[in-house]
C-alpha cells in the first residue's frame, strides 16, 4: 500500500532533520545497529544535504570498507534504517538491500572534510566508501499513528 502524500512529506522532512541515522544489519545470525551520520542535515553537511534530499526515500551513508558493517552487509545486503524524533514519538524505518558504492564522483559529493581523521586521503582514500538504500519497505509511527 503506497504512502499517502501527507506521510510521505512527513517522512522526507523527519529524514531531513534526523540527528542521527541508524543503520541495522545482520551477522550471521545475530542484528547489529550503529548510529550513523545524517548526511541530509544541510546545517552539518551543506555539500551532500542537497543531493540526499533530492533521492527521496533512500539513505546514503558513509563509512569505511573496512568497517564490520561492510563485512555484514557483503555476507546479507538486507538492511534497515531509522530516522527518528524520539522526543514527539516519531520515527520512519526503510529497509531494503545496501549497495556499497566507491564512485570516486558520489564520494567527492559526499564528503565533509571533518571525515579527514577517519581518511587521510579525502574523499579519494581507498576505504573511503558510500552506502545507498533504497527503500523497498517504510514504516513507522507519528506520535501514535502507525503507518
Amino acid at each position: 500500500m503506497p504512502i499517502d502524500p501527507q506521510m510521505l512529506e512527513r517522512c522526507r522532512t523527519l529524514m531531513d532533520e534526523s540527528d542521527a541515522v541508524l543503520l541495522a544489519t545482520v551477522n550471521g545470525t545475530r542484528p547489529r545497529l550503529r548510529a550513523l551520520c545524517n548526511l541530509r542535515r544541510p546545517d552539518r553537511f551543506p555539500s551532500a544535504a542537497a543531493f540526499c534530499r533530492a533521492q527521496g526515500l533512500t539513505a546514503f551513508l558513509a563509512t569505511s570498507l573496512a568497517s564490520g558493517k561492510i563485512g555484514d552487509i557483503r555476507a546479507n545486503p538486507a538492511v534497515a534504517v531509522y530516522y527518528c524524533d524520539a522526543a514527539n514519538a516519531r520515527g520512519v524505518m526503510l529497509s531494503g538491500r545496501a549497495e556499497i558504492l566507491t564512485d570516486p564522483a558520489l564520494k567527492g559529493a559526499l564528503w565533509h572534510d571533518s571525515w579527514a581523521m577517519y581518511w587521510p586521503a579525502r574523499a579519494a582514500d581507498p576505504d573511503y566508501c558510500v552506502l545507498r538504500v533504497a527503500a523497498a519497505e517504510v514504516a513507522g509511527w507519528w506520535g501514535a499513528e502507525p503507518f
